[in-house]
């Protein structure tokens, strides 16, 4: 329950780390955390994304992929052979927690390399920094991707049929645009998430003001690659084939958007105190216009106009770079921190407005229950339960389960997640024991709050909230 508090210190750090070594200055990596907190915290009621640490998605977005980033900028700046082994490590513990990430982080990156080189012809040692750290990023993700694939191959998602297309294009209604039969994101789903996003896609053509700089060619390289891939129908289309729609989403998490406010503030830190108002009155006015949408169905999404800002910005801002090859000199380290602080502030002051304390956990598991199942079951034994509790058991215990909540288990013919969801609403609806006798089951438990249920069997523990049943002859 504590975790995500643990963890977030650590996420801002990392952040910090990442922006550091991009901008080579304390003033950039402080930006590029506060940017990242009113991206992912402030903006989202507060705390948004960091609440959810204990996740896999979350954590592998929040604390490995800037971590990963900044071995890559810090090898890419400065050239130490050790920083490839360091990358390799990260990308494959990237790849084992959510492999779809380990490639949906490279995107950028590759961007990144095809601007330096137009940017910065000059450096191109850099160039040849990079390009010897993509391998590192690319080789063991996708030999873990090798070995993965069987399982891959198995799942419905992956090279959907007619059926499974139909099924995703109206589970994710509003989200994808079908043009000419081919899928694309829609363009107000990436704006969705409000102020910090808006101002973080506006940024993006001002980064051809530092063309030549390290963080310009990462943000007008990073943001036309993906906003190309997921605007194009053909190639997300393409790309919601090979790793699923519900991941194909996803890839807009990746978005350089830190990066490009931090930037915005590095300029304006030339202006100073009037810098400082300037980004606080941007995002207090963005803030009032477009508070952002939440939801896991998209109603109404963000403003289009933004996204498609931020894709020809970045076009034209390589160009822009090509051609002029100059920058505007920023406002200094102190500065930067300044602007970048006084651009999160609104947001900030609106996310703080949503802290509220939650409650626990209502479906946690007593200390008994946990207790039992550590003790008077064996490890490997199925235990049967309703989706919740089973959810819970699977963390606590090292035994089986039949069923689980069908968006965290792998959707394949042989899982069969929706069918052993129902046969668990079956049984708690009939109390037919031949149901968890099907799975193997050696025991059952039952939450007593949520369902009326009474079995004739050996009770090895009970309490106020579970009971815990022997269930013989299985």
């Amino acid at each position: 329950m504590h975790l995500p508090a643990v963890l977030t210190p650590l996420a801002l750090l990392l952040a910090y780390a990442a922006g550091a070594a991009l901008f080579r200055s304390f003033g950039g990596g402080i930006a590029v955390a506060a940017a990242q907190t009113g991206l992912l915290g402030f903006s989202r009621s507060g705390t948004g994304a960091f609440d959810f640490l204990g996740l896999p998605p979350s954590a592998a977005r929040v604390l490995v992929t800037p971590a990963l980033l900044a071995l890559v900028f810090s090898f890419t700046a400065v050239g130490r052979r050790r920083d490839v082994l360091a990358i390799a490590a990260a990308s494959l513990a990237l790849a084992v927690i959510h492999p779809t990430y380990a490639f949906f982080v490279a995107v950028p990156l590759v961007g990144f390399l095809v601007a330096r080189v137009l940017l910065a012809t000059s450096r191109w040692r850099e160039a040849l920094r990079l390009s010897a750290a993509l391998p590192a990023v690319g080789v063991p993700a996708g030999l873990y991707a090798l070995w993965l694939s069987p399982i891959v191959s198995k799942t419905v998602s992956h090279n959907p049929d007619a059926a499974e297309r139909a099924r995703g294009i109206a589970h994710y209604g509003g989200q994808v645009d079908v043009i000419g039969g081919a899928l694309r994101l829609a363009p107000e789903t990436i704006s969705r998430g409000g102020a910090v996003v808006v101002a973080g896609l506006l940024a993006v053509p001002f980064a051809a003001l530092a063309a030549p700089r390290r963080w310009a060619a990462y943000v007008l390289g990073g943001s036309f690659a993906i906003l190309g891939l997921v605007l194009l129908p053909w190639t997300f289309d393409h790309l919601a084939d090979a790793v699923s729609l519900s991941q194909a989403r996803r890839l807009i998490a990746f978005l350089p958007i830190p990066f490009a406010l931090a930037g915005v503030a590095s300029l304006l830190g030339r202006l100073r105190i009037a810098g400082c108002l300037v980004a606080f009155g941007v995002a207090g006015a963005l803030q009032l216009a477009y508070r952002g949408e939440f939801s896991y169905v998209l109603v109404v999404g963000g403003p289009t106009w933004p996204v498609w800002v931020a894709l020809a910005g970045s076009a034209l801002g390589l160009v822009a770079g090509i051609v002029l090859r100059r920058e505007i000199r920023d406002g200094g380290p102190a500065w930067t921190v300044a602007v970048a602080l006084a651009l999160v502030a609104p947001v900030a002051a609106a996310g703080f407005a949503y802290l509220k304390q939650e409650r626990p956990d209502r479906y946690r598991l007593t200390p008994g229950l946990v207790e039992a199942l550590r003790t008077k079951v064996h490890a490997r034994d199925v235990v049967f339960s309703d989706l919740a509790t089973s959810y819970r058991i699977a963390a606590y215990a090292p035994v089986y389960i039949a069923a689980a909540p069908p968006a965290h288990v792998a959707n394949t013919k042989e899982n069969r997640p929706e069918a052993r969801r129902l046969d668990v609403i079956k049984f708690l609806r009939t109390g037919s024991l031949s149901i968890p006798r099907r799975y193997g089951a050696r025991w059952i438990v039952v939450a007593r709050r949520s369902y009326d249920l009474e079995l004739r069997l050996p009770r090895a523990y009970e309490d106020s909230r579970y009971v815990l049943y022997r269930l013989s002859g299985s």
